[in-house]
């Protein structure tokens, strides 16, 4: 997504979740562009992440749109959607669309770099890390405690050796290291100051949609109910006045939260949503 078609040259490729883009993983992204002279970030969403498989927070779909609107605001990022969580595996998936003439990169955190080079990770290492290496090299920015010494440390190792030169260090701003997606999902749930570590669209969107908070769960259950009639639904149903009506207290809150939580089948779900004007056509 954000088109292959318009990405040439030396490509950056940052994975993650992004539950929610933070002002870290926009500078971190700036920062690897600058040093590494990169002409496009691909923010790499991730149906698969590995030691991450239970997410909590914003849905796939709100994740997706969001980065898409970061997207729209800096015109040298680019958004893609992967489902593998190996990075060796995802490797030869990105060379298939950007091609051979395209230099590619990885950008991660040192405790990505760690994961990457943990043989736990796969029944054989070195042919996993051979898939890798071949088609990119790592951009490994500092993270927590971790440092260059600590990198070149651990490329050091015998084992490690023959990938040293494919992995280069990236210095970040000491003061990043504490805006995660994490800390921003708990300063919402907390009511904890959360605002300065997102950018601005990721403000608007977590204000708009509730995210973090209980009325969340609303929207999340309106997505996967409409989901399978998503065209229709994308034309007929406008979401904000769908999800006021579920909010609202009392019997006509709890018909609508009923639809959207009951697994109502979805031809009874679009006859009932139409007779409560909650469609943009009454017939």
């Amino acid at each position: 997504m954000g088109g292959p078609e318009r990405v040439r040259g030396r490509v950056g490729i940052l994975p993650g979740s992004f539950n929610p883009p933070t002002i870290a993983h926009l500078e971190l992204a700036r920062a690897a562009r600058r040093r590494f002279d990169l002409d496009h970030v691909v923010f790499s969403l991730s149906s698969a992440i590995v030691d991450k498989e239970r997410l909590e927070g914003l849905c796939r779909e709100d994740r997706l749109l969001l980065m898409r609107l970061l997207a729209r605001d800096h015109p040298w990022i680019a958004v893609a959607v992967v489902n593998r969580g190996l990075y060796s595996e995802q490797a030869p998936a990105f060379r298939a669309v950007f091609g051979h003439a395209a230099g590619l990169w990885f950008i991660v955190g040192m405790d990505k770099v760690l994961q990457i080079f943990d043989p736990k990770y796969y029944d054989d290492r070195d042919r996993a890390l051979d898939a890798l290496f071949a088609h990119v090299r790592l951009i490994a920015a500092n993270r927590e405690g971790w440092g260059g010494e600590d990198l070149r440390a651990l490329l050091e190792r015998p084992e490690n050796l023959p990938y040293r030169d494919r992995v280069e260090p990236l210095a970040l701003p000491i003061h990043l290291k504490d805006q995660s997606s994490s800390a921003v999902r708990r300063g919402v749930a907390g009511a904890w100051p959360w605002e300065d570590a997102l950018p601005r669209v990721a403000r608007e969107f977590i204000a708009a949609t509730g995210a973090f908070r209980d009325r969340y769960d609303l929207r999340v259950a309106a997505i996967d109910a409409l989901y399978p009639v998503r065209q229709w639904a994308e034309a007929e149903v406008p979401l904000e006045p769908l999800l006021a009506r579920a909010a609202e207290p009392g019997e006509a809150g709890e018909t609508v939260r009923g639809l959207l939580r009951g697994r109502t089948p979805l031809e009874p779900l679009m006859g009932r949503l139409r007779s409560l004007g909650l469609t943009r056509s009454r017939g």
